[in-house]
């Protein structure tokens, strides 16, 4: 496995867990029949990667976004890069105005398309070539150091390590909040969703946090098991309480952790644990929601599922690529591909229909989806509804 950035993943250390979730199979002495189906999801079948030999001023990227104007923005641990529409990278660092050169998250403002960029030292906001920089001593944010931001209607969210930052952009005015005026266990918060009229707050040890601002209410998601290294009663709450990354998209919650990853929507919630489901690994670390589809990122590659159907891309132990693809009931099929990701460790993911961009600890990874495989969208929430 390689080892997460330390300021980044501090406790990487929940590889190998004993797996308590069972993966439906068929009954015994019964041959399940074989499904063609269209899949939920695009299947990639190859991948371009990039690093410092394409241009890159390093191999390390923790995030990737792009914009409403497609345009690709990358956060690596020595700057912000945009890809020029040549395909060259163009850095921007603290000598343009970042308030650090370690980017960490990314977010648009779907209004303005101004791009927030949360750093090791701060957030930045990039605003049609002008860069503002807000600190710890120049604003109201809580802690430099940014892990997650969202933009939602007039307000910046900003997770940091000392506890929530929201920025009133009308207004200049900042709120904080942490554990000594919400229901927040603890103050190191490690991500932040917009939600409609609800925000998600992802707190280290401390579960999920639902805020509605407009209420100004606090409802807190907990492990009901309260236990780090099993999930004892599967489908009971969130997986775990180390809320590495959350996400949203129509209805639906996603939560990754060190220790499984989990789902919330209007049946409740759902959880997947590595080897008892075709979770790739427990220690999940990013989420990108598309079309009712989740992109996962982990230590051992990228995992897409829409929570009954899998495929898995991760790197043999001789770095060749291989994909998995797992149906309920249905033999596991698996193949080599040509190419392979950069590498497993998988901190951030941007898809959309044309493509899938993957950060990685040693390259940026773009995957091209196989024009052959027509893939059968789900159905949104208020569909199903």
């Amino acid at each position: 496995m390689n080892s997460a950035p330390p300021a980044l993943r501090p406790f990487a250390l929940a590889l190998g867990l004993v797996a308590l979730v069972a993966w439906p199979s068929p009954p015994a002495g019964a041959a399940a029949p074989a499904d063609h189906s269209p899949l939920p999801f695009p299947l990639i079948e190859r991948f371009e990667n990039y690093g410092q030999a394409e241009g890159m001023p390093s191999a390390k990227v923790h995030s990737v976004f792009k914009t409403s104007d497609g345009r690709l923005w990358v956060g690596t641990w020595n700057g912000l890069l945009l890809r020029e529409a040549d395909g060259r990278f163009r850095r921007i660092g603290p000598e343009d105005g970042l308030s650090h050169e370690m980017v960490l998250c990314l977010a648009e403002d779907p209004t303005t398309g101004d791009l927030w960029i949360g750093t090791m030292r701060g957030l930045t906001k990039y605003s049609g070539g002008r860069i503002t920089a807000y600190t710890q001593t120049n604003s109201g944010l809580p802690n430099n150091v940014v892990y997650g931001v969202d933009v939602l209607g007039d307000t910046v969210w900003a997770a940091t390590a000392a506890g929530t930052g929201a920025l009133n952009l009308k207004t200049g005015a900042w709120k904080l909040y942490d554990h000594t005026n919400t229901v927040m266990h603890e103050p190191w918060c490690y991500s932040i969703k917009g939600a409609q009229h609800l925000v998600y707050i992802g707190v280290w040890g401390g579960g999920i946090i639902e805020h509605d601002p407009k209420l100004g209410s606090f409802k807190e998601y907990r492990d009901p098991d309260r236990d780090f290294h099993y999930d004892l009663v599967p489908d009971d709450g969130p997986i775990n309480d180390i809320t590495s990354w959350l996400s949203w998209e129509d209805g639906v919650l996603w939560q990754c952790t060190y220790f499984g990853f989990s789902r919330r929507d209007h049946r409740g919630w759902k959880t997947w644990i590595e080897g008892k489901s075709p979770l790739l690994s427990n220690f999940t670390q990013f989420v990108w929601p598309h079309r009712g589809v989740a992109w996962i990122g982990t230590d051992r590659g990228a995992s897409v599922t829409d929570g009954n159907a899998w495929a898995n891309y991760s790197l043999t132990d001789s770095g060749e690529g291989l994909i998995e693809v797992h149906r309920p009931n249905q033999p596991v099929e698996r193949r080599v591909l040509a190419t392979a990701l950069a590498n497993g460790f998988v901190l951030g993911i941007h898809v959309d229909d044309r493509e899938a961009w993957f950060a990685t600890s040693r390259g940026l990874s773009r995957g091209v989806f196989a024009a052959d495989n027509p893939y059968q969208r789900p159905a949104t929430v208020a569909e199903v509804r």
